[in-house]
């Protein structure tokens, strides 16, 4: 049982090829209070809306979504929070 103000965490693991972000992108995650890291591609079947990902042992925000592309990919644009939003 899940108390109300609790959050349940499942893990599920997935396979993405990880890409780095660009100027723009790192501009972009920035004025959402972001600080752009990396982007990973997975398989559209693979992602369930997930918020955060873990990647080599950091756990990261997924703060943008791109897809599903033409070959069932998804791009998943991901970092670290910062400021206080």
């Amino acid at each position: 049982m899940v108390k109300k103000n609790q959050k349940e965490y499942l893990e599920k693991e997935a396979y993405g090829t990880i890409h780095p972000v660009g100027r723009d992108e790192f501009t972009a995650a920035g004025q959402k209070s972001f600080k752009a890291s990396m982007m990973v591609e997975v398989w559209g079947f693979e992602y369930e809306g997930q918020t955060e990902i873990m990647v080599d042992g950091r756990k990261l925000a997924v703060y943008r979504t791109y897809g599903p592309r033409s070959d069932g990919k998804i791009e998943l644009y991901a970092g670290e929070r910062v400021g206080k939003n």
